[in-house]
């Protein structure tokens, strides 16, 4: 495919523009090349990496009192991560579903906390801020703000502890990007990568002194991709620039910051893809789920390696709602376009006394245009016969008995009589209805672009448009004073007061489209038409969608917190036992106003025949914004963490942690909570808890030296989720309506039932590293979880449908759900990650290391119920690379991730045995697959 070069330069000329005084300074003022990076065997002493995340002194690895993983500038580098979600996943204690969303927009989980969506137990920090306040924002999730580029120094995870009572929402994780800043020496680089998917990045930096006491660093990156997935189009465009001054006073106690970081960016949002797996009669259960092989596994359709539901022919598409009618376009992706300020500072004092602070303003815009996939893949002839029955007759047989004369499938696809229709059609049977009135006898369907008729043995499904409109901002000031002091050991106690207030509100909308199922999807009209295939009535779509506007919500929230929290760190018995206690108070009070897209309202445009060939159905059922739901609410949490170290010698440390931390309602939680009004269970008003705790324990060791080092940890986590409230419809109740003998369920009233979704979780990490003395540059490091969450609770009920075999619904019956015992979903019992390298300039001069990386995953379940209970494959990634320094300054760099061409998958839906493949010897389902293999080659320029 061609692309527009020109504006990938002009964008790259803006791009160097703006870091063009640093560079230039940097020539002028460049120094000696750096020598180059010693060989593994003298690497800098593990025992004696300093960590700035969950402490409020600079400390080492070793010694921290809490579970603490870093990754420095150079293994990122080395790990070439696609995403920030590709980058975590190093982490031990992480499930990482990569990037099988794209560069943003992916999922992780922590401890066997339960996946939600997101970043909810996982905030994620730049600098010790967060980036945005609340890291679980539907349609927003907090990678959208975060980017490492050649301006990331290091990242840093702390797991509980107090990263719950230092940062908000540090329940899980607590992940904090730290960035570069101007040293006594100038500093910078340049980096261009390639991949072999169209895809072309620059990231840049330069730092160093601007006066005796300012020092400064800008940089940032810029890419464009044809998406590693192939959306015949331009999938990933745009970048960000970042910069920081620091002063520091002449005695060194006062330090002033001031950092700032501009983000626009599109990114591809890829999801779930058809699958078949070979025919089961028998739904999962608990005790026997349903078993997915990974070598059964094959496509409808669509290639599980590079192969998307997107394409140019399905890019644009009209949506229709209160403001007309709009086009929305697939290549806008995930559209982040922020921008952040940041003003930090410090002041040592007298008597042991400092004072710290921290002020940081975000603002702007995300975009999230994501297209979900229908678990409906069949045969053209299936399909359309489906709709046929579920979407003409059905739909028009209802307004039959109903009397319902205007009605325009009725109008359109039905003969009525000219005398007495409403007594004709009274109680007449749905085969009567056909047989006598029908002028419609089925649905034929037609490619959108062309015209042509789409081929019997073609596949056809839907695709679901998920498109939101995010404003939102946020304001956090965090404020400490210190004391440093001697009693029994020293003390360094930390008063800390933190203020938040954060506006979101997002506009969200769904659509229905219908595509054909191949590698280059097709938008598809749908007609029905008579015996001789001629059209009748009006069209089923409109552009392509059956449905170009329903379901959503419009929500604006603001919320204001306050927080309080005091930590002290002592060090006593020479400075062997460290102890750090602390304690933290929070509140947020949530004001929300939504509007849920309920109002179903026809939107036929004046002049319009209705039920004539010219006229469609697909408006006759806009959702638009209806009442008004209102919150207004005040939510505090207590916490707290006591964690001790104890060095034996400078390599060998034990540590252990006790924690009960805190998780207060996330924007999700508020957006849902402004619906929920008063909850009756059992003809009861019962208030509903809407903040989440976690009690955790651990235990570990850390043995820490140049060439061996291990960090050996035991945790045990109880999760005490907030309250859920399921909502069932009571189709035994006397106000369930029925037609034609069939309940319909929407008339039927909801029952409100509460219940909790609780977990826990014993488990073990281990992290190793050896560079053994006989082979010197070999490097051997890697990590291992296992761990056994288990679900406390969640009982409740929902309703199903009963189907004939035509697929048309004739009833529903009740499913009693229990969850208790089970393991959550997409949670693997079992994670593995083994990266060897080998530095050849020891043994042979020649300049090139070379590594691998083996990632393995265990086996996960879908979503979690009774019925359909579906275990999918684990599953393994092989990545490879080498590195090679040409010069002290310039270095090249290959990378080959998914080396073996795995495909499986992050995450899937369940499987039912009711749902076949197109030609009904297998079963089918969707799920979301790896990328397959891709080759990556970048040359970095450093001085």
């Amino acid at each position: 495919m061609t692309h527009p070069i020109h504006r990938y330069f002009t964008r790259s000329a803006a791009f160097a523009l703006l870091l063009a005084p640093g560079l230039v300074f940097a020539q002028q003022q460049a120094q000696p090349a750096p020598d180059a990076a010693p060989p593994a065997s003298e690497a800098q002493d593990p025992a004696a990496v300093v960590i700035v995340t969950g402490v409020t002194q600079a400390t080492t690895k070793k010694n921290a009192t809490f579970s603490i993983n870093t990754l420095g500038s150079e293994e990122i580098q080395k790990l070439a991560p696609m995403s920030t979600a590709d980058l975590l996943a190093n982490f031990p204690g992480i499930y990482s579903e990569g990037s099988s969303a794209g560069e943003a927009s992916n999922n992780i989980t922590v401890r066997g906390l339960p996946v939600t969506g997101g970043y909810r137990f996982a905030p994620q920090l730049i600098d010790g801020l967060p980036a945005y306040e609340e890291p679980e924002a539907p349609f927003m999730n907090n990678d959208v703000f975060v980017r490492d580029d050649l301006m990331t120094e290091s990242v840093e995870l702390v797991k509980g502890g107090p990263g719950g009572i230092l940062y908000s929402n540090g329940l899980g994780a607590t992940v904090n990007h730290v960035t570069r800043t101007g040293g006594a020496a100038l500093a910078g680089g340049y980096k261009i990568k390639y991949a072999d998917y169209g895809f072309i990045r620059q990231d840049a930096f330069v730092s160093g002194p601007l006066s005796k006491n300012v020092t400064g660093a800008i940089g940032g990156f810029y890419r464009r991709s044809n998406g590693i997935r192939d959306t015949g189009y331009t999938a990933d465009r745009g970048g960000q620039v970042r910069g920081n001054l620091v002063y520091t006073s002449d005695d060194r106690k006062t330090m002033l910051r001031l950092d700032a970081l501009l983000i626009n960016d599109r990114t591809a949002f890829y999801q779930n893809l058809p699958i078949s797996v070979p025919r089961f009669t028998q739904s999962g259960t608990p005790a026997n789920p349903t078993k997915i092989d990974q070598d059964t596994i094959q496509p409808l359709g669509i290639d599980f390696a590079h192969g998307t539901t997107a394409s140019p022919y399905n890019r644009r598409f009209d949506m229709i709602g209160e403001y007309g009618s709009r086009t929305i376009d697939q290549a806008d992706g995930i559209h982040p376009d922020f921008r952040m300020l940041t003003l930090s500072g410090s002041r040592e004092l007298g008597g042991g006394w400092k004072v710290s602070s921290g002020l940081r303003h975000t603002t702007g815009s995300n975009g999230f245009n994501g297209v979900f996939t229908g678990n409906d893949t069949a045969s053209a002839t299936g399909f359309l016969n489906a709709r046929y029955q579920n979407d003409v007759v059905s739909p028009a047989h209802g307004a039959a008995l109903a009397c319902n004369l205007t009605n325009a499938k009725l109008v359109g696809f039905f003969n009525i009589p000219s005398a007495n229709a409403c007594g004709a059609y009274a109680n007449i049977s749905r085969e009567e209805f056909i047989g006598k009135y029908a002028k419609a006898t089925g649905v034929a369907a037609r490619y959108r672009d062309g015209g042509g008729a789409v081929p019997a043995n073609a596949y056809l499904n839907f695709l679901i448009p998920f498109i939101a409109d995010v404003d939102a901002s946020s304001t956090s000031l965090d404020l400490k004073a210190q004391k440093s002091f001697e009693l029994q050991g020293r003390h360094d106690l930390t008063f800390g007061a933190y203020k938040s207030r954060y506006h979101y509100a997002p506009n969200f909308q769904q659509a229905l489209l219908v595509t054909d199922g191949t590698n280059q999807s097709r938008l598809v009209d749908l007609v029905a038409v008579d015996a001789q295939g001629n059209q009748v009535g009006p069209s089923l779509t409109q552009g392509g969608a059956i449905l170009p506007g329903w379901g959503g919500f419009v929500s604006d929230i603001r919320a204001n917190g306050n927080a309080a929290y005091l930590l002290d760190h002592w060090e006593t018995l020479g400075s062997k036992l460290k102890i750090d206690g602390g304690v933290r108070w929070q509140n947020v009070k949530a004001d929300v106003v939504r509007r849920n897209r309920d109002v179903i309202t026809d939107l036929t445009p004046a002049g319009i025949t209705v039920g004539s060939t010219g006229d469609t159905t697909a408006d006759n059922e806009v959702s638009l914004p209806g009442e008004a739901h209102r919150l207004g609410e005040t939510y505090h949490g207590f916490g707290w963490s006591l964690g001790a170290n104890y060095s034996f010698s400078k390599a060998f440390a034990v540590y252990g942690l006790a924690s009960n931390s805190f998780r207060l309602p996330s924007l999700q939680d508020l957006n849902d909570l402004s619906t929920a009004g008063a909850t009756v269970v059992n003809g009861q008003t019962v208030s509903v808890s809407a903040v989440e705790h976690i009690r955790q324990y651990e235990v570990g060791l850390r043995y820490l030296t140049r060439p061996f080092g291990a960090a050996v940890a035991a945790f045990y986590n109880n999760f005490s989720p907030r309250s859920a409230v399921n909502i069932y419809k009571d189709i035994e109740s006397a106000q369930c309506s029925t037609v034609g003998g069939v309940t319909q369920i929407n008339s039927c009233p909801d029952v409100a039932q509460l219940y909790k979704r609780g977990i826990r979780n014993v488990g073990a990490e281990v992290e190793l590293s050896w560079r053994p003395h006989a082979i010197e540059g070999l490097e051997l490091k890697g990590n291992i979880v296992v761990q056994r969450p288990e679900v406390k609770g969640a009982n409740y009920t929902i309703t199903q449908e009963d189907k004939d075999p035509q697929g048309v619904i004739t009833g529903y019956h009740y499913v009693r759900i229990s969850e208790d015992g089970r393991r959550p979903r997409r949670l693997p019992k079992m994670m593995f990650n083994f990266m060897p390298s080998f530095d050849l300039k020891p043994l042979t001069d020649i300049p090139v290391s070379v590594y691998a990386q083996y990632q393995h995953y265990g086996s996960r379940f879908s979503e979690a119920s009774d019925n359909n209970v579906t275990l999918y494959p684990a599953y393994h990634i092989v990545n490879a690379g080498a590195q090679y320094q040409i010069t002290d300054r310039l270095n090249a760099h290959l990378h080959v991730a998914n080396l073996t061409n795995q495909l499986s998958f992050t995450e899937g839906d369940p499987l039912f045995n009711d749902l076949l493949s197109p030609d009904g010897t297998r079963n089918r389902g969707v799920a979301r697959p790896l990328f397959g293999r891709t080759i990556r080659f970048s040359l970095t320029y450093m001085f």
